[in-house]
């Protein structure tokens, strides 16, 4: 502002030198830089010929003279002294020569220093030893801009033993004569301009439709005024927020969490580098509907993480910034955040490398599978789904499942979120059937598939319980997979509408009444039946359901016929289990004793092999031998489970 009222005022004959510090380093390379900006003012070569050359004498004088005088104290006059013995010229004679000219020259001189606190504690001392040295020459003035508290600690701390604040104090009041301090800007100030910058960013639009501005409200009212004191401060910050906002589609980020990222790594760049290595725990989520036992009530030590920072007030920032950025930083029993923030797992390393990382997949292209899906066309979902790459389809079936919150968790559900249609289930019920059957997997492609179907039928049904959905289901042609999505769909109904609930009862008895003939065929095929077919999980299906008298009465007339045997029928209540990382074959065995009691009619008792070897034979005969323990009389072989085992539903 005072450079240019200086240039632009009509009658001014004040001339502006901007001298930059930064430009060169030490104490000769600043004169050099000194003497050559003073040059600049003097007219054409004629007139002041003699002037030039007398900067060019002072020059050579001052360089060995500055070397010598120290920072502060009154061992300048006797530096000078012992400099005057070795010089042909007085340094001080020189001085009042070149002062004389200056003065018939009869045009003020205003020398601008900006930024000097933003040097280096040996930086900044050589800059005032320049400005001490030459500050008394008439007609010109030096500018010197600067924040205090920065320069001040910058003071304190010159590479040799600390000097106190009032020393520091007292140090510059010697070097600036008349202190011009511009007053902090005010909360409303910081507010005002901070609301402007962002607004023009995010547009207006964006801002009224989707910013959360309740999430983003404490942060602009309190955190950022207190960190963005100054308007170049604010202006730093939201040149960094335009360029992110330039570079990402915004699609795929959230506006809120963009902008805090920024604020983030702006103001508390180390607590950000830190926030990697504690991915796990600010991304963590609890279900809404856990039981009380199962809730948290210890939070991680959010204090290591700001540790890094120096200040009480910044790590009350910090952590500020990080609970509106992190559910989990809040408190405990997190809910899980929506899809495309930085508290999402599938998206938290957008934000740290802020850009969309190599091996994600763009959001665009999810949706524009399901939306497809959604209308009729599977293909680009099915191309998605069954890609090659397992990090890929784990990454696609997460964000699969973000869209579609269950009905419980709708209420709660931030982020974009899926149509429901009956196309869709049809879909994901044909993927249910052709996914790789992993059971020794934590990331069983089938498993997810088969809870984000179940959600599907869930949705559709609370819709509209008359929806004839069986359509969809039988999609899916494996009868256990299918069973499976169904009794998935069945779990924790309770909230749920009672007409939701009555649907999805009768959508399982329809499927139990489907299930009949295909468990009679199976045990009219004795041995030769297939592995996957018969199996305690679709007994007990059926046993829950209206159908459950039909089945007892068609297994009676088929004993009594002797289409099959009872050692058949007890082969099929043979569970086999799975160790998750394990070789994929069966670690151990146990027999549903009571269910098929309820079935047959004939005593049984429930009992559980391990072995602690795999069970590489899994036929009929050798699970009609370990039903028979239990069947018949016999002492039943039972050792402690192993650790990470689980049993398979579809055995």
């Amino acid at each position: 502002m005072i450079t240019t009222y200086l240039t632009e005022f009509e009658n001014s004959r004040w001339q502006v030198v901007p001298f930059t510090p930064w430009a060169t380093s030490g104490t000769e390379g600043l004169l050099s830089e000194f003497f050559a900006a003073l040059a600049t003012v003097i007219p054409e070569p004629g007139s002041k010929k003699d002037l030039r050359g007398l900067i060019s004498s002072y020059a050579d004088i001052a360089r060995p003279l500055a070397a010598l005088i120290p920072v502060a104290g009154a061992a300048v006059v006797e530096a000078t002294r012992a400099l005057e013995t070795r010089l042909a010229k007085p340094w001080n004679v020189a001085f009042d020569e070149i002062a004389a000219e200056l003065r018939t020259l009869g045009v003020p001189v205003l020398v601008v220093v900006d930024d000097i606190d933003r040097l280096q504690p040996r930086e900044l001392l050589d800059l005032l030893k320049v400005v001490r040295l030459l500050g008394r020459f008439p007609g010109v003035d030096f500018l010197l801009a600067y924040d205090e508290q920065t320069l001040i600690e910058t003071l304190q701390n010159p590479g040799q033993a600390s000097v106190s604040k009032a020393r520091a104090r007292a140090f510059m009041e010697k070097i600036v004569q008349y202190p011009l301090s511009i007053p902090p800007l005010l909360t409303g100030q910081i507010v005002r301009m901070l609301n402007a910058g962002l607004t023009e960013i995010v547009t207006p639009e964006r801002v009224e439709t989707g910013f959360d501005k309740h999430r983003f409200g404490d942060i602009i009212l309190s955190t950022m005024p207190s960190q963005l004191a100054t308007p170049r401060a604010i202006e730093r910050f939201l040149a960094q927020v335009r360029e992110q906002f330039r570079v990402h589609d915004l699609s795929e980020m959230n506006d809120v969490d963009l902008i805090l990222a920024v604020f983030l790594k702006v103001q508390f760049p180390d607590v950000f580098a830190g926030l990697q290595s504690w991915k796990v725990e600010l991304t963590r989520s609890t279900p809404s509907f856990v039981s009380f036992a199962q809730r948290e009530d210890k939070q991680p030590e959010w204090d290591r993480l700001v540790g890094v920072l120096d200040r009480d007030e910044d790590r009350r920032d910090a952590l500020a910034v990080l609970a509106a950025l992190f559910p989990a930083v809040r408190g405990p029993n997190p809910l899980r955040a929506g899809a495309g923030r930085f508290a999402h797992p599938d998206y938290f390393d957008r934000y740290l490398a802020q850009a969309i990382p190599e091996g994600d997949i763009p959001d665009a292209v999810v949706t524009r599978a399901i939306e497809k899906a959604a209308a009729g066309e599977s293909t680009d979902l099915r191309a998605l789904v069954s890609a090659e790459d397992d990090a890929q389809v784990t990454l696609v079936l997460s964000k699969l499942r973000a869209r579609y919150p269950d009905i419980r968790e709708v209420p709660h559900h931030e982020g974009p979120t899926g149509p429901v249609t009956l196309e869709l289930l049809t879909a994901g019920m044909t993927l249910v059937d052709e996914a790789e059957d992993r059971l020794d997997s934590w990331t069983s492609t089938g498993l997810q598939l088969t809870r984000w179907t179940a959600i599907l039928l869930r949705r559709l049904l609370d819709a509209d319980p008359a929806s004839d959905v069986d359509r969809a289901l039988t999609a899916c042609s494996n009868v256990h997979r299918r069973a499976h999505v169904i009794s998935t769909a069945m779990r924790e109904v309770h909230g749920l509408k009672e007409e939701t609930q009555r649907a999805l009862c009768e959508s399982l008895q329809r499927e139990a009444r489907r299930l009949l003939p295909f468990l009679l065929a199976d045990l009219r095929q004795g041995d030769q039946s297939t592995g996957e077919s018969g199996s305690s999980f679709l007994y007990g299906l059926v046993a829950e359901s209206p159908a459950l008298a039909e089945l007892q009465a068609q297994i009676a007339t088929g004993l009594a016929t002797q289409e099959f045997t009872l050692e058949d029928v007890a082969a099929r209540f043979v569970g086999l289990a799975y160790v998750i990382g394990g070789s994929g074959r069966p670690s151990s065995a146990s027999f549903a004793g009571d269910l098929f009691t309820k079935i047959t009619g004939v005593e049984a008792r429930s009992g559980e092999r391990r072995d602690m070897g795999e069970w590489p034979d899994s036929s009929w005969p050798r699970r009609k031998e370990l039903a028979a323990q239990f069947v018949t009389p016999g002492v039943p072989i039972a050792t402690p489970g192993k650790a990470n085992a689980v049993e398979s539903p579809d055995r």
